[in-house]
């Protein structure tokens, strides 16, 4: 009867061994799965919304939850206290991100493969003396300092041969505020400014100086960076979350008027624009040109918001890309 008894309390430890065994693992396999993705309430975001409203990530074994942020300085703080694991960004932030000690790597393109993808304006104010796509020269133009929007008129300056001494960069960090400004016309004479508000301006009288989709290469990129130790612990995950993004592309590159209403909403189309918004085609299955990426990197260190520029590899991982070439 003790050898049974014995015997009886043996398979019940057992037993119960294994439950906690199981649940554990379980668990275990969920977190594995889990990727929290920073967003913010711009067109560039679409896909990921899309990604989650047609159930893409799920359908690739993936728990994605998207985090909003209400700014680009919140949202790098949170990938500093690695309270998010990737984020749509560009490679300035991503490159300071990096030198502040937390390592990021692009892993695709967004936006911005070609010219016509991404549009960027520097529009001039209704009531000053500039005409339309006329020089930029002798301007007060209306910038956020250390950012791809100051990377941009820089370049846009080298591009058309427009002598960068010849205007006056002024730091206007909040869109909002920059916009307010270009339509007074009184502080300012121009303003830099991303899709939708570049429309938006024209729509309210002011003049196109500058359309970046006109120009024969694309410096107006963003990208998919994912915190380089969650790729090193998850590459897996971030194999599956690029395959689940590609299909949002598709979705939205080949059906745009389907998702027309929800674009608008995501990227908030101001109120009267509805009508003549044209839906942004997306990047698919690309990466940076190391061109480019080198030009970014130099132009921080000539600003000194960096000590040396980053290698291409430093930067870039682009074996995701490959593996979803070969698997198409």
């Amino acid at each position: 009867m003790n050898i049974s008894k014995k015997k009886k309390t043996a398979y019940v430890l057992m037993g119960l061994m294994f439950l906690m065994t199981t649940v554990i693992t379980g668990c275990g396999k969920d977190k594995d799965n889990k990727l929290k993705v920073g967003v913010l309430s711009t067109v560039d975001s679409v896909p990921l919304y899309i990604g989650s409203d047609d159930g893409l990530y799920e359908d690739c074994g993936l728990d994605v939850e998207l985090v909003e942020f209400s700014s680009a300085s919140d949202q790098s703080k949170a990938l500093e206290a690695g309270e998010i694991d990737v984020v749509m960004t560009d490679m300035i932030v991503q490159s300071l991100l990096t030198k502040g000690g937390c390592s990021m790597k692009t892993v695709m393109l967004a936006v911005g493969e070609k010219p016509a993808e991404g549009q960027f304006m520097v529009v001039a104010s209704p009531n000053s003396d500039y005409e339309d796509g006329g020089s930029i020269e002798g301007a007060k133009i209306a910038i956020s300092e250390g950012t791809m929007i100051e990377f941009l008129i820089d370049s846009y300056c080298e591009e058309l041969g427009v002598d960068e001494n010849k205007i006056e960069k002024v730091t206007v960090p909040s869109i909002s505020l920059r916009m307010e400004m270009l339509l007074e016309g009184n502080d300012i004479d121009m303003a830099l400014l991303p899709e939708p508000l570049g429309q938006y301006a024209i729509k309210q009288g002011c003049k196109c100086m500058i359309d970046d989709t006109t120009l024969d290469k694309n410096l107006s990129q963003t990208v998919i960076a994912f915190r380089e130790d969650y790729i090193k612990q998850h590459s897996e995950n971030v194999d599956k979350f690029v395959s689940a993004y590609s299909q949002a592309v598709n979705h939205l590159n080949e059906s745009p008027q389907k998702y027309r209403e929800r674009v608008l909403e995501i990227a908030n189309v101001p109120e009267g624009m509805e009508d003549e918004y044209v839906v942004t085609i997306f990047s698919k299955n690309a990466v940076p040109e190391k061109e480019l990426v080198s030009r970014i990197e130099n132009w921080m260190v000539d600003k000194k918001l960096l000590d040396s520029p980053y290698t291409y590899e430093e930067l870039v991982d682009d074996s995701f890309i490959k593996q979803e070439g070969k698997n198409e």
